[in-house]
Parts: C-alpha cells; structure tokens; sequence
C-alpha cells in the first residue's frame, strides 16, 4: 500500500480553469480527484484531510535506488541525449513496470514524446506526473512548452508555477523568458535572461535568447557580445541543443552583418586609417581607387610588382558592407610582402609556358576527352586557361590569406564583424563548387579534387580562427576533402608556430606537393630594384605618359582577340616576348616592327607592348610580363565591354 499527501491548493485539474479544490463541497472535490488520478493501475481511494489530499494505493513500487532502476535510467538518458527517443521511452516504459510512482521517470517520458513529435501523448504522461507532484518543477516547465505554441497565457502560468518552486534554475527561466521575449516584454526577459546565464554561462538556449532579445531591440553589439560570450564556454553534448547552436551561429552571423549596414562608413574609415598606418610603415605611398572594372572585388598592384613608386589597391564599391574587409585583406598583403621583402626573403610566383606545359600534361587525358566529347565547343581552351589559372591563384593566395586574415582578426578586432560578413560569403561561394553537378563533371579531376581540399582547408582554418562561433567545415564532413583539407591546415599551423616573414612561400611549396601541383609554378626572387633605377619598360613616368595611346592600342588587341582561342593568341604573344628580350623601343611611335603571325602589318613597341599585355591577360593572367599597363588596361576594357 502506498499513500500520498498532497496539499490541495496546488493540485491541478484543468490548466486553463483550475477549480478552488479548497472552497468545493468534499464529495465534489474527491470526484474530481478521482478522475485525476484514474490512471493508477491498481486500487486506490480518495479522502481530505484538513487542506490535504490522501491517496491510498494498492502498488508495488520498487526502490528507485535499485541498482536494476538506476542502471535503466543511466541507459534511457543517455539514448535521449544522443536522440535516440524511441529507445528512451522504451526504457522508462521498463522502468515505470517496476516503479510506476517515480514523477521523473513519467516526466522524462513525456519529454522524449515531444521530442517525437507526440505533444497529446507528451501532455497525457506529463499530466500524470503533474497529479503525481504537481510542484514539481520540470514538469510544470515541459506542461508550459506544450501549451507555449497553443495559449501564451496557460503557458507563462505553468512557466511562472515552475519558477516559483525553482527561482534559480536556468532551464525555467529561459523558457520564462522566452515566452515574455515573444510577448515584447524585454526589459523582463532580459533579466530572466541574465538569470539563468549567471546560474548556468553555458546553457545556450538562455545565450541565444538574450542575443535575440537584443536583436529585436537593435542593440546589435550587445547581441554580439552575449554569443562571443557563449561561444567561449564548452559546447553541450546533448544532441538536442545542436538546433540550437546552428540558430546561434545564424544569428551571430546576421547581427554582424546588421551592425556594418547600420554604419559602413564607420569601418571604411578605419581601413583609411590603416591604409595610412601600412603606407608610413613601408615608405610606399598606398593609393585606394574605386574600379569596378575589375575582374575581382579588390586587388593590390604592389609596387614592385609593377615598378611603380606606389601600391595601387583597386576596388568594387558596389557591396559595402565587405568592401572594408577586401581593402582591410589586400592592405595586410603589403604589409605582409613588405615585410618578407626587408628580410630579404620576398618571392614572386609566376607561371609561364614551362609551368603550364606541365599542368596540361597532367590534366591531358581529361582535355582530350572534353574535345572528343564536343561539351565546350570552342570555349574548351578558354576554360582549360581559366581553371589552370583560377587554381594557381588558389594555391598561391590560400597560405597567404591563412596569415592576412589570422593577422587581420588579432591585430585589428574593430574590423571583425566585416570580416565575419566577407568570410561568410567566401565560404558560400566556395561552395558553388561542391555543390554545382555540372563543374563536376566538367573539371578534371585534380584540379577538381585540388580545388575542395583548399575550399575545405580554408573552412576549417577559418573555424578555427572564430573558436565556435561559425561552423563552415559542416558541408565537407561528409566528403573526401575533408581529411586532406585538415592536413593542408596542420601545415599552415606548424608554419605560424615560428613563423619568419617569407615562410608563406615555402607554405606553398609544402601545399603544393600535397595537392601534386609542385611543377605548375615557379618562383622568381624579388632583386629589389628601386622604380627609378629601373629601365626601359619600366619607366613609370613615360608609360604615364603614353596612356592615352596605350588605352586605345589595348582596346585595338581585345578587339583582334576577341574571336581568337588560345592557341591562335599564344604564338602572338610569344613572338612578341621573344621581341621585347632584345628590348621594344615603346618612346618612338614608328611603326617599324613586324610579326611573322600577323604578316602584312607593321606596328609600333607600344603597339606591341599592348598586344603582348592584353593576350597574356586572357591566356595567363598570373604571368608577370615585366611592365605594367593596369590603368591603360582597364580603361581599355571598360570602353570595349560598353562597346559590346
């Protein structure tokens, strides 16, 4: 025989208009009673003592300490916290046969019925352990999620039961709060928020709710704020809280995003103060110019590169709420360059026709059954260019932008939430590739499979870098690049471990004979020659001066080439190469040169010096061609492409 003692001021009958057992005639109130307790399977009886309910009970219940009970509660938790509900109420069913008066058990139950998606079921059990204990608190607190999507009202009473009996617990006040949050009361669900985060730092439920609160309110840093505070404590391995994550990690992202809309012009302020920083650290004068000719959002003519007196960092004003990172990126490439070059260890990686002779080579069998099989026509050779090339870039830019952005997140924290939104971006487009059917079955397997273990390795670089707070290696790890991409990381890791500046060139090499594509570059060491010091074709003054000619001798080689392939530009342009090694003499505008590929014509060494520009751009257009013609090209492009 078992008997219970209940007060009945906190009994529960009806939720929504719970009856005053106290102020019913007795025989009302033990009617009600009884039908509360009718799922007792045994005999029992109902009387009231003073305030208190009696219920005697014909059960055999075991000892909840049994070593069999705690053992099957042991294995029903663990299965619920790995998801695996159905197990779980199978257990608590075993359990239940043997102890059918443990108010836990029949409240875990109901909590595995809901997680099922069997909220009358849920409700059913959960009201028993209600009947059971009705001050129990967790149940109260899953009775309030049952009604919180049907009735607010009946919700928040159940929510506001549970607190008073638990006023500490965040589990309760998280719900409490979110259920004001909803209501628009967030001054009071921002303190119960705060509540449940002192008892518990890491409960991410209460984190992600203050974070949204905010949000509602505008009040973006401060949502930011509350996840990076999550974010640092240990993660919950309880698989039910993994949804819960995945919304953090979505809101982390838009609050970010949200602060640089409310004021871009704040971050671009910064870059020009960094700007000014990086140009009186180098002694280079830095020029940031609006371009959106070109190819990329933003890109650095470093001075040397082009025998210039000054960096040139040329960008797309048309996505402000990057465009602060991109410049932020392509300023850290100076820095980094400028550094590696006063120790004396400054490379420059080219290609050239040994470098892509060997890339074909590799990638042969897979061409010429693209050509057999007629799929790109006569685009075939500019693709075959334009991957070759878009994966030498890849391989050159991934260590380097592994050291700019982990350079760029420690050194300058006011520039994190535009790098999060460019970051972001980055790793969806990257992911065009992964998941476009068509590029799959287009792209030559090694550069294919080269491609996604950079894409993989720059994901799980970058989640590294944000420590929990983005999780962009998600999609790859299912895939096959998965495990060469950490490996190209752990690379990357041993380099910063005493990292000199120049290493990141030798991190290529390394990358690079990972990836089997140690033969499709090279490197050509930076001799430091001052601009002024520099002849001939180098003479930035005068090819300032030619621009004009330069821009409409430009436009004259895009429209000669615009229906040429590849193998009919090349020789053009290799003829020309050959030329300029004896010296192209570009002051005179004579015409007084002559090709053997373009027979019947004569032309001057600017002439010629455009033609062997403009080719190579489309051919090979990571090939440094010993001038510079950036500006006289762009202009160039800018007027044939209205033209078109």
């Amino acid at each position: 025989m078992v008997t219970l003692n209940i007060p009945l001021r906190d009994i529960i009958i009806d939720p929504k208009n719970n009856p005053d057992l106290l102020s019913l005639p007795e025989a009302e109130a033990i009617a009600l009673l009884k039908e509360v307790f009718a799922f007792l399977d045994a005999p029992f009886s109902v009387s009231i003592e003073g305030e208190t309910a009696v219920i005697e009970a014909n059960i055999d219940s075991a000892d909840p300490t049994d070593k069999n009970i705690v053992r099957l509660r042991e294995k029903a938790a663990r299965e619920a916290s790995r998801g695996r509900y159905s197990r779980a109420v199978k257990l608590y069913d075993q359990i239940l046969a043997q102890a059918p008066l443990l108010v836990e058990i029949r409240r875990d139950k109901g909590m595995s019925l809901l997680e099922m998606g069997q909220p009358a079921e849920a409700k059913e059990i959960i009201r028993q352990a209600l009947a059971l204990n009705p001050t129990e608190p967790y149940s109260l607190l899953l009775m309030g999620n049952i009604y919180f999507q049907t009735s607010q009202e009946t919700a928040e009473q159940f929510f506001t039961r549970a607190a008073r009996f638990a006023p500490e617990d965040p589990y309760i006040l998280s719900n409490l709060a979110s259920l004001l949050g909803k209501q628009e009361k967030y001054d009071e669900a921002i303190t119960l928020f705060k509540q449940a985060l002192a008892a518990d730092p890491g409960y991410p439920n209460a984190g992600f709710g203050l974070a949204l609160v905010y949000m509602h309110q505008e009040q973006y840093e401060k949502a930011i704020g509350v996840l990076d505070a999550l974010f640092a404590q240990p993660s919950s391995v309880d698989i039910r809280s993994e949804g819960v994550y995945q919304e953090a990690w979505r809101l982390y992202r838009q609050a970010n995003q949200e602060l640089v809309k409310a004021n871009p012009e704040k971050y671009m302020a910064y870059v020009r103060q960094l700007r000014d920083t990086v140009d009186a650290d180098g002694g280079v004068e830095i020029e940031l110019v609006p371009d959106n000719s070109i190819g990329t959002m933003a890109v650095a003519e470093i001075a040397w590169h082009h025998n210039r007196s000054r960096h040139v960092v040329r960008y797309k004003d048309s996505a402000p709420t990057i465009v602060p990172h991109l410049l932020a990126h392509e300023l850290e490439h100076i820095n980094l360059e400028t550094a590696a070059r006063q120790a004396d260890n400054n490379r420059f990686f080219i290609t050239n026709p040994e470098t892509r002779e060997a890339a074909e080579t590799a990638i042969l069998p897979e061409i010429s059954k693209l050509k057999r099989s007629g799929a790109l026509g006569d685009m075939l050779d500019t693709f075959i260019n334009r991957i070759i090339s878009g994966l030498t870039n890849q391989l050159f830019n991934l260590p380097l932008d592994m050291m700019i952005e982990h350079a760029l997140y420690h050194n300058h924290p006011e520039l994190r939430p535009v790098q999060l939104i460019s970051l972001t971006q980055t790793m969806a487009d990257n992911l065009q590739v992964l998941n476009d059917s068509q590029i799959k079955r287009l792209t030559p397997r090694l550069i294919y499979n080269a491609n996604l273990t950079m894409n993989a390795a720059y994901a799980v670089f970058t989640d590294h870098l944000y420590n929990g707070r983005t999780n962009f290696t998600d999609p790859y790890e299912s895939t096959r690049y998965l495990r060469p991409g950490r490996a190209l990381f752990s690379l990357w890791l041993e380099t910063m471990e005493d990292y000199q500046p120049g290493d990141e060139y030798d991190l290529v090499d390394k990358m690079a004979d990972q990836l089997k594509l140690e033969d499709w570059y090279a490197w050509r060491k930076d001799e430091k020659r001052p601009a002024e010091e520099v002849g001939g074709t180098t003479n930035e003054a005068l090819l300032k001066e030619k621009e004009p000619a330069a821009v409409m001798y430009c436009l004259s080689a895009l429209q000669r080439f615009e229906n040429l392939n590849r193998d009919q530009i090349f020789p053009i342009v290799s003829e020309i190469a050959l030329l300029g090694q004896r010296g192209l003499d570009y002051a005179d505008p004579d015409q007084k040169y002559t090709l053997n590929n373009i027979p019947g014509e004569q032309f001057s060494g600017l002439q010629l010096m455009c033609f062997m520009y403009v080719g190579f751009k489309d051919i090979e257009p990571t090939l440094d061609v010993g001038f510079d013609l950036s500006s006289s090209y762009q202009l160039a492009l800018q007027l044939y492409q209205e033209d078109r």
